[in-house]
């Protein structure tokens, strides 16, 4: 009998035992199975209280997913104020808190893996152009929430800039719908959710900044086997589920409706938009593997396929937002028409708003084909359009990297040479520095791009703060299969044929390092 019975504990101990977790971390679940929490209770929608004063959000929820298959409850306890929980975390009255890594420096504790990254948005009214950095609109009236744990980095980043601070991030949002002021940042979901929630349909989001929030939680350094399970079951809840949960408090669920003959125009409109992209791609895939097997000796076909990749990679980022944008429209759609709320007002900017996103995605497409579409027509075309053209397709992987590009050219400069190529060229300097940027991993990245005439001459200069082209190569690197890069990340052969384009335009280049960075100079 007493060996049954030690049996029968043994089996219980071993079914409770979970192996994801050390010994010494199962017995803390086993001693600790509720862990209490606070966090901030107006920050919807990461977390708050609705009008039964349920706490609900992104928090809560994401921890609900974490605790699945775990023996631990998370239980949140109330507090009317972020002061009034920074006080229980810090008197030990709770066990975690829930902030961001930029309020997590301001207190003595520890702070778990981050479950979301979050990037700081620009949010102005509608017709409004795409913008790719604040320094862009540095001119115009920006807005800031106060005793945002990111302004005080936007203030240091952009301390010529004079911000508008507001009391919160409703009352920034409705100074822009009202035209207080131009601009607002503000974290991407909470920006959705209060467009969606407070009516605000002349806004939209044009762009994204260089600053994010990174979210987590605060546990006192007390508990380091805490600490450790949570990271651990961060860790177990998958990009997946995270993204649909942040998608569930983002969507603007409080717009008016529309009827079920928009849905069906939206929903065929975005299934076209994917069917194309993916029917464009075999196809440009399929001709591009046909030409590289029978031209693979012939350089200026190698440089084309080398920057190809680059290419269908920024294409992707452009398409990106215009397809999350699209199959939003679609969500809201249904889930109105649900609701039976329709007016004719509604459904037809959202119709506008629908065409605007095909229209951006046709336009990137219809550059993209006539960037790689063969062309030896030599012609008279304006240097700044076409410098804008190839920026226009790189401009979400450069906003991905952090790169600003600043352009001084005359609107009158004209060229005479074959337009595609000479795009080729501007886009494997530029890529060039791209590249140089990220194995340096250089903070503050700028590109310039200038182009001045005289009588005789153009002279067009792009210059970086990359760090500069290597001494012992600097001399060779328009010579073929040279190059600076690792062996399977550059052939050597874009600047060679950069050379060649120049030389077939009667001009020459030439590469000098000056300050902190290469100055590539063409004279035609």
């Amino acid at each position: 009998m007493r060996i049954l019975i030690l049996l029968l504990l043994t089996l219980t101990q071993l079914l409770s035992y979970d192996n994801r977790f050390t010994p010494e971390e199962n017995l803390w679940m086993k001693e600790h199975p509720i862990v209490t929490y606070v966090g901030d209770p107006s920050w919807l929608p990461y977390e708050g209280y609705d009008k039964t004063q349920n706490y609900i959000g992104l928090v809560p929820d994401l921890l609900q997913l974490a605790s699945n298959n775990v023996a631990l409850t998370f239980k949140h306890i109330d507090t009317k104020t972020w002061q009034e929980s920074l006080t229980k975390i810090t008197t030990h009255s709770v066990m975690m808190i829930s902030q961001s890594h930029v309020s997590n420096k301001s207190t003595n504790l520890n702070f778990t893996k981050s479950y979301l990254e979050d990037p700081i948005v620009i949010v102005m009214q509608k017709g409004e152009k795409y913008v790719a950095s604040i320094y862009q609109i540095r001119h115009k009236k920006i807005g800031l929430i106060n005793n945002s744990t990111t302004t005080p980095l936007f203030q240091k980043r952009y301390n010529a800039i004079n911000f508008y601070i507001f009391a919160s991030a409703q009352e920034g949002l409705e100074a822009v719908a009202t035209g207080k002021v131009d601009a607002f940042l503000c974290s991407l979901p909470r920006a959705g959710y209060l467009i969606g929630k407070k009516q605000l349909n002349n806004l939209r989001i044009v762009g994204k900044s260089k600053i994010a929030t990174k979210l987590g939680l605060g546990i006192s350094k007390n508990d380091p086997i805490l600490l450790a399970i949570m990271n651990k079951l961060i860790t177990n809840v998958s990009e997946a589920q995270v993204q649909a949960t942040l998608a569930k408090w983002s969507r603007q669920k409080y717009l008016p409706k529309p009827d079920y003959t928009a849905l069906k125009f939206t929903s065929a409109a975005f299934i076209f938009i994917v069917i194309l992209g993916v029917v464009f791609y075999l196809r440009l895939r399929h001709e591009s593997q046909a030409r590289i097997h029978a031209q693979n000796i012939m350089l200026q076909q190698q440089s084309k396929m080398a920057s190809m990749g680059e290419m269908m990679d920024a294409v992707a980022h452009q398409w990106k937002q215009p397809l999350n944008a699209l199959s939003m429209y679609s969500d809201l759609m249904k889930s109105d028409f649900e609701e039976g709320n329709v007016d004719k007002k509604y459904v037809d900017e959202m119709l506008e708003g629908v065409q605007l996103q095909i229209h951006h995605m046709t336009s990137t497409l219809s550059e993209f084909r006539n960037f790689f579409r063969p062309n030896t027509t030599i012609e008279n075309f304006k240097l700044l359009a076409l410098v804008e053209s190839v920026l226009f397709l790189v401009k979400d992987e450069f906003l991905k990297n952090n790169i600003n590009v600043e352009l001084n050219i005359d609107t009158n400069i004209l060229l005479h040479g074959n337009k595609n190529e000479f795009k080729h060229l501007i886009l494997n300097i530029i890529n060039n520095a791209k590249d140089a940027f990220n194995s340096q991993n250089t903070p503050q990245r700028s590109i310039i791009i200038q182009a001045k005439q005289n009588a005789k001459e153009v002279i067009i200069t792009i210059s970086d703060n990359a760090g500069g082209i290597p001494l012992e190569v600097i001399d060779h690197v328009f010579e073929a299969n040279v190059t600076t890069k690792e062996a399977e990340a550059g052939t050597g052969i874009g600047l060679y044929m950069s050379a060649q384009i120049v030389e077939k335009m009667q001009g020459h280049i030439k590469v000098d390092n000056l300050f902190d960075g290469a100055v590539f100079t063409i004279t035609l």
